[in-house]
């Protein structure tokens, strides 16, 4: 399974890059925002380690994650992004999944939908505190 490769500039369709004046979607490409990101004049590499998370995690211990899902009802049409924290797209040979860190799960595609549009409002993330 691939990692989805995002641009951290990415927010709901918008970039959100600093070397904008403000966000802007006219910028966005689903080719460069999702996976050739560090190629595009937006994006600002401040030397850092990007990884963050569970990523981080499997880098380092070199553990490989193996997520289960049914692509019937996990697989997206169409690549889903959220403005939630515990969000994450990923990508695997059948298409892309969403899965939420909150909750620990793959998420089925009405869920997906919901993450894009309530996240706000969402119980998991008033639990956590964020």
């Amino acid at each position: 399974m691939q990692k989805h490769n995002v641009c951290p500039y990415y927010k709901n369709g918008y970039c959100t890059s600093p070397a904008l004046d403000k966000p802007s979607d006219i910028v966005t490409s689903n080719n460069r925002c999702f996976g050739q990101f560090k190629t595009c004049r937006y994006f600002l590499d401040d030397g850092s380690d990007s990884k963050r998370g569970l990523e981080k995690f499997n880098e380092d211990k070199t553990i490989e994650q193996e997520i289960r899902f049914y692509p019937k009802i996990n697989a997206l049409e169409n690549i889903i992004d959220s403005g939630c924290e515990h969000y994450q797209l990923i990508k695997s040979e059948k298409g892309f999944i969403a899965y939420c860190n909150a909750i620990k799960r793959v998420l089925v595609t009405r869920q997906t939908i919901l993450c894009n549009k309530e996240f706000q409002r969402c119980p998991y993330r008033t639990l956590l505190g964020t």
